[in-house]
């Protein structure tokens, strides 16, 4: 049922987006501070988006590195610490 859903919303959301660029297609200049362009607004909108998702990704993508890097380093952490447990567990009890 979930993906029924999930699939609605996901055709509703590219029929909204295909009118959207339907219906604003007409060209707005652009000025990229070197040079001046024209180009059609839905290219443009799709262009921002695309290098949005892009940023993201690459800021997503090094924050997991990091936390995966970290996720290990504390592992080994517990591995050791767990060991060392199991050393003091076994070892003989000397009352003084």
């Amino acid at each position: 049922m979930l993906r029924l859903i999930r699939n609605l919303i996901v055709i509703l959301a590219v029929f909204i987006g295909l009118a959207f660029g339907f219906f604003n297609y007409g060209s707005t200049p652009v000025d990229l501070l070197w040079t001046k362009t024209e180009a059609p607004l839905a290219v443009l909108l799709g262009l921002a988006f695309l290098l949005g998702l892009i940023i993201a990704l690459v800021v997503c993508g090094v924050r997991l590195a990091r936390l995966r890097s970290r996720l290990s380093r504390t592992r080994r952490q517990l591995k050791d610490a767990e060991a060392e447990i199991s050393n003091l567990r076994s070892m003989p009890i000397h009352d003084a």
